[in-house]
Parts: C-alpha cells; sequence; structure tokens
C-alpha cells in the first residue's frame, strides 16, 4: 500500500510542478502575444483606410483572436490542474489498486526524473507525454481529470507554438504600419 501512496505522491508532485511552471510560461507568453497582436492590429486599422481596411479588420481580426484565444486556453487548462489535485490522486490511487497497466505507464511518463543534462524540462516532459494522448482521452476511462491533465500538459505546446507563430506575423506588420502612418 505504502508503494502505492509514494507513487501517487511523485505523480501528484510532479504535475503540480509541471503546471506550475507552465502556468508562469503561459501568463507572460499571453501578455506578450495580446500586447503585440492587439497592438499591431489597432496600428493596422490606424494605417489602412478603403477597401483594405475592411480586409484587415476581418483578416486581422481573427487571427488576433486565436492568438490571443490560443494563448488564453493553454493557460486556463494548465490552471486546472492546479484545481483538480485532489480528483487526480483519488483517480491515481484508485488506477493504482486497480493494477492497470495504462495508468502505470502514464504515471511512469510523468515520473520520469531530470534528462542527462541535469535539468528537467516542461518541454521534455511535454514532449515525451505527447505520445500518450490518445491513451489519455480513451484508455483512462473513469479517470476524466487525469486525462483533462495529461490533455492539457500535451495541448499546451501547439497551443503555444499557434500563438508565437502569429504573433510573429503581427509584429512583422508592425513597421509596416507605422511606415504607413509616417508617409
Amino acid at each position: 500500500m505504502s508503494d502505492i501512496d509514494g507513487r501517487v505522491t511523485r505523480t501528484i508532485s510532479t504535475l503540480t510542478l509541471i503546471a506550475d511552471r507552465v502556468t508562469r510560461l503561459s501568463g507572460k507568453l499571453l501578455m506578450v502575444v495580446a500586447v503585440v497582436s492587439v497592438g499591431s492590429f489597432l496600428l493596422g486599422l490606424a494605417a489602412l483606410d478603403g477597401g483594405i481596411r475592411n480586409v484587415w479588420l476581418m483578416l486581422g481580426g481573427v487571427f488576433a483572436v486565436i492568438a490571443v484565444g490560443s494563448a488564453l486556453i493553454g493557460r486556463w487548462r494548465i490552471g486546472g490542474i492546479r484545481r483538480s489535485v485532489p480528483a487526480i490522486a483519488s483517480e491515481v490511487r484508485s488506477l493504482l489498486s486497480e493494477g492497470r497497466r495504462d495508468a502505470v505507464e502514464v504515471i511512469e511518463q510523468f515520473n520520469t526524473g531530470p534528462g542527462d543534462g541535469g535539468r528537467d524540462s516542461v518541454l521534455i516532459v511535454s514532449r515525451s507525454v505527447t505520445g500518450l494522448r490518445g491513451m489519455a482521452t480513451h484508455g483512462l476511462a473513469g479517470s476524466q481529470h487525469l486525462a483533462k491533465a495529461v490533455t492539457a500538459i500535451t495541448s499546451f505546446p501547439a497551443l503555444a507554438l499557434m500563438a508565437v507563430l502569429i504573433s510573429i506575423v503581427f509584429a512583422l506588420l508592425i513597421p509596416i504600419f507605422l511606415l504607413a502612418l509616417v508617409l
């Protein structure tokens, strides 16, 4: 029984460590994405006129919403891990008590130690867990909170990448819009 308690404790502490690190990262990401995307969108509105302004209003608005929305969804999902810790611990304990192999695989993925460099990284852990997304959503029947935690961790890199790429495009448009305002 103590082996199960130890595994549950290690799993929960690893999940909360990952959630805390990604929450800090996602907060900064959200702030930068919002400033760049909304700022560039507003500069575009000020710099453009006529038909191209209407096109920018639609395209720029949609992409700004996608960028900020991706960062916001990633932050919200990761924050859900912290809010669900007691339920996740209960689910992990019951899965281990039942001897479910799928739960042990998820737990072992979360309990992987630091890499060769001596530092564990959210990106390394996230990459190693990415392959478990399908198993987490379909193979952990009755473990909704654990499945949501795994999904939140594995979907964050894609959401962050989408927000960053769109923000880079918006950032590249800022000098063009400033030049258009000056001329």
